[in-house]
C-alpha cells in the first residue's frame, strides 16, 4: 500500500461499515493520519501524502445489500469490485454503466472517489451521474448518510456530487446505492485504422457531429496501438449498443466515414486499463471544440467527444508544465496521474486549482476538522473534485 515510496506505519483492515467508524474515530482522537485503500488502481494518483500513518483497507467491506432489478437499483458495499457488481446484475439483464480499468480489482467506492474514466463516459458520462445515494464515514468518525436508495427518494443537496473527485480527502464511502440500465440486446466492436493521430480525431469528430448514438468511441496512438491491432500505429475502435436492427443501421452509417471491421469486444477493458499500466500516465482535458491534440512521446489514448487524453510518457518536468500551461489557457488541464516519484514532486498532481481555496479548505474542515483524511494529497485538499 505504499504510496510514491511512502508506506503506513499500520494496515488496517475493515470488514464492516462499524470497523471504518472505529478506525477513523481513532486516528482522528490520536490526529493520525489516514489514507483510504480499495482495489489500489487509482491509489497512486495524488500528491505524496504529508503524513500516512494508517493505510485503511476498504476490501472486505463487500456485498450487495439491496437489489430491486424492478426499480433499477441496487445498494452495494464500497468495497465490491466493479467485476463482482456486473456478476450479480447480469443475472437479471442489467448492468451498472460505468466502465473503468482493472474491472476486477477496481471498486464501486474507488470508482466513485477518485471519478473513474473509460469508455463509458461518451454516453453516461460521470460515475457520480448513476449514484443516488451514498453512506459515509466523516473524518471525525460521523457515520452519515446522502441521498437514497431510491430515485424518488433523493431529496436536499445532494452530497454524492461532492463526494465524487474528492479522492478520499472528505470521507470514506461504505456504501452506495445506484442507478442501473439495462445490458442492450447487441453490441458490436469496430475497429479502424488513421494514418494519423490528427486525421484519426477529425475523423471521429465529423462521425460524433452525426448525432449518431455511440455508445462508446477511443483513439489509440503509438506502439500499443500496433500490439492492439492496428499496425499503423493510430487505431480507431466505436461500439454500437442496441437493438439487433439499430446496430446494423449504426454500422452501416459509421463505416461511411472509416473502413471498420469486427472486434473483440473485451478491447474496451483492456483500453480503459492502459493509463492504470503506463508507469507515466498525464491526463488531459480541454474545452469541446478544439482542434489541438497533445500526444505524448509514447502515444497517448483519446477519448473523443468527452475531450480527454491519457498522454503516455513525459521527457522531461519542464515538458509537463509546458504542456500543463498550454492546456490551462485553453480553459484546460493537466493531471499527474501516474508519474515516478521525482517526476511528480517536481511538477505536482493538479496543477493550477479550480475550486477557489476558502472554499475548498473550508470544505476540508468541515468535513475532516482535524486533517485526518489523506491530508496533502490535493491541492487544497479538494481542489479536484468532479474532474
Amino acid at each position: 500500500m505504499e504510496i510514491d515510496g511512502v508506506a503506513p506505519r499500520q494496515v488496517v483492515r475493515a470488514e464492516r461499515v462499524e470497523d471504518v467508524v472505529d478506525a477513523i474515530r481513532g486516528a482522528n482522537a490520536s490526529q493520525q493520519a489516514m489514507v483510504l485503500c480499495g482495489g489500489t488502481t487509482r491509489l497512486g494518483i495524488g500528491d505524496p501524502p504529508d503524513r500516512y500513518d494508517i493505510c485503511l483497507d476498504m476490501r472486505g467491506l463487500s456485498g450487495v445489500v439491496q437489489f430491486e432489478p424492478a426499480d433499477l437499483v441496487a445498494t452495494v458495499r464500497a468495497g465490491t469490485t466493479l467485476a463482482e457488481l456486473a456478476a450479480v446484475l447480469a443475472e437479471h439483464g442489467l448492468r451498472w454503466p460505468v466502465e473503468a480499468g482493472a474491472h476486477e480489482r477496481a471498486t464501486v467506492g474507488g470508482t466513485i472517489a477518485s471519478a473513474a474514466g473509460g469508455p463509458s463516459r461518451l454516453r453516461y458520462f460521470h460515475p457520480r451521474d448513476w449514484t443516488i445515494g451514498v453512506q459515509a464515514v466523516l473524518g471525525d468518525g460521523s457515520l452519515t448518510r446522502a441521498g437514497g436508495r431510491v430515485v424518488k427518494n433523493v431529496t436536499g443537496y445532494d452530497l454524492t456530487k461532492l463526494y465524487a473527485g474528492s479522492f478520499g480527502t472528505l470521507c470514506a464511502i461504505t456504501e452506495v446505492s445506484l442507478k442501473l440500465a439495462a445490458i442492450p440486446e447487441r453490441q458490436l466492436t469496430l475497429r479502424a485504422e488513421s494514418p494519423t493521430l490528427e486525421h484519426a480525431y477529425l475523423a471521429t469528430r465529423e462521425l460524433l457531429d452525426t448525432g449518431l448514438p455511440l455508445d462508446a468511441l477511443a483513439v489509440l496512438h503509438g506502439p500499443l496501438a500496433g500490439e492492439l491491432g492496428a499496425p499503423s500505429w493510430t487505431g480507431v475502435w466505436v461500439r454500437l449498443a442496441g437493438s439487433g436492427r439499430v446496430v446494423d443501421r449504426l454500422r452501416a452509417e459509421v463505416s461511411a466515414s472509416l473502413p471498420f471491421v469486427e472486434d473483440d469486444p473485451g478491447i474496451w477493458q483492456r483500453l480503459a486499463a492502459l493509463p492504470l499500466e503506463s508507469e507515466t500516465s498525464l491526463r488531459l482535458s480541454w474545452p469541446a471544440g478544439s482542434t489541438e491534440i497533445f500526444p505524448g512521446p509514447n502515444g497517448g489514448l483519446l477519448y473523443p467527444g468527452v475531450e480527454t487524453m491519457h498522454a503516455f510518457g513525459a521527457e522531461s518536468a519542464q515538458e509537463v508544465r509546458l504542456l500543463r500551461s498550454v492546456l490551462e489557457e485553453k480553459g484546460g488541464a493537466l493531471v499527474v496521474e501516474r508519474a515516478p516519484g521525482t517526476l511528480r514532486r517536481e511538477v505536482g498532481t493538479w496543477g493550477t486549482p479550480r475550486t477557489p481555496a476558502a472554499i475548498a479548505r473550508s470544505l476540508k474542515e468541515r468535513f475532516d476538522p482535524n486533517g485526518v483524511l489523506a491530508p496533502g494529497r490535493m491541492a487544497y485538499e479538494m481542489a479536484g473534485a468532479g474532474r
